[in-house]
């Protein structure tokens, strides 16, 4: 071989052995540098701390409440009377006022008699007259003297007569008209000299020694309602009225599609005023709840109600509850454990299975009968 072609053939050895020696330079360089990363992105990871997010929470225990059927309704008086004559004639006298106190049989107004007293003088002589004719005509047909037919006739005026007499009486007796019950005259319709016919009104009369609550109970609730029930009736004026259900409608109104009932009160105080305004609330039975505000309620992803608590872990949890009771400063709820850890601020930005961080709520932040506040970050 000559020395040029050996020369050449180094220079190529020489070339390759370079060239293989840079790239495994690079290949452990690159190595070194995936090392790295890979053991940098693990230091990364295991060093970045997880965020939870923080919550405001209230530890409460159920409390025994009466659940009640509350419905509006108005107070009634027992009985309200219009009295009307039933003869006509001059108004002689009124003895009665307005918002007097009226027993039964007392006189409430007097009517001119007329001639009804000669009428009735009349009446009765005629019935002396056919009374007579007829012992006679019983005498004669003893005697065979008198046919049947004949004591027949007068006994049928004998009869009319005392009709008559009867008819004479009662003429007689309405010109004095009478209270038919205990009662307070709310109303009188005439004054003294009015000239009245045959069933014109006289007065109202109001029987208010009972008094009636009447209402009615949306179909959805009816079921909880029974007649002998305890009830109470809160008035407009402050009062409450104790009292029974005396009586549930059978049939439910086409509109409303509700029942009316009736509360019967025994002995109210006197001076109670009717054609007011009540709430009717009916007990139906004693339960365990928790008072909650309406804020913090909400729904799940089927669009239950419900309210988000968290656990012993401080996982966060969603209970299906109902409203059994609603109060002006609050929402009475069943369906929570009797002891719960509710979330009282930021339940809107957590859900179900999320570890939080919970703050407990300070007794200063919020009075025991506040309603909450919800969906609120701290």
């Amino acid at each position: 071989m000559g020395r040029s072609a050996l020369i050449a053939a180094l220079v190529v050895v020489a070339l390759v052995l370079w060239m293989a020696s840079g790239q495994m330079g690079s290949d452990q360089k690159n190595a070194s540098q995936n090392r790295s990363e890979s053991v940098g992105t693990t230091s990364t990871t295991e060093e970045k701390p997880v965020v939870k997010m923080k919550v405001q929470t209230r530890v409460q225990s159920a409390e025994s409440i009466t659940r009640e059927v509350v419905v509006q309704g108005q107070l009634e008086p027992l009985q309200v009377l219009t009295l009307r004559a039933e003869t006509a004639g001059n108004i002689e006298a009124l003895p009665g006022r307005k918002g007097q106190r009226i027993g039964r049989g007392e006189m409430l107004a007097r009517l001119s008699i007329d001639n009804r007293s000669a009428d009735l003088a009349v009446a009765q002589a005629n019935l002396a007259q056919a009374n007579n004719e007829y012992q006679a005509a019983r005498k004669l047909q003893r005697q065979g003297l008198q046919s049947t037919l004949s004591l027949e006739a007068t006994s049928a005026k004998r009869e009319a007569a005392k009709a008559h007499v009867q008819a004479a009486e009662l003429e007689f007796a309405n010109t004095s008209i009478a209270a038919p019950i205990d009662a307070l005259i709310e109303d009188i319709m005439v004054k003294e000299g009015d000239f009245i016919q045959r069933g014109d009104a006289l007065a109202t009369l109001v029987d208010n020694s009972q008094l009636l609550v009447t209402g009615s109970v949306p179909q959805q609730l009816i079921g909880d309602v029974e007649q002998g029930q305890k009830a109470s009736a809160k008035l407009v004026t402050g009062e409450t009225l104790e009292g029974r259900v005396t009586y549930i409608s059978s049939m439910a109104d086409d509109t409303t599609r509700s029942f009316k009932i009736e509360i019967l009160i025994n002995s109210p105080p006197a001076g109670t005023l009717t054609g007011i305004s009540a709430q009717i609330n009916i007990p139906v039975e004693t339960l365990l709840a928790h008072r909650v505000s309406p804020a913090i309620l909400a729904l799940d992803d089927n669009g239950a109600l419900g309210i988000k608590a968290i656990d012993e872990d401080s996982v966060v949890v969603f209970h299906a509850i109902e409203v059994v009771k609603t109060e002006s400063n609050g929402a009475w709820v069943t369906g929570l454990p009797n002891d719960v850890n509710i979330i009282t601020l930021g339940q809107g930005f957590v859900n179900p299975g999320e570890l939080v961080e919970p703050i407990a709520e300070q007794k200063n932040d919020k009075s025991s009968n506040a309603p909450e506040t919800g969906n609120s970050t701290l």
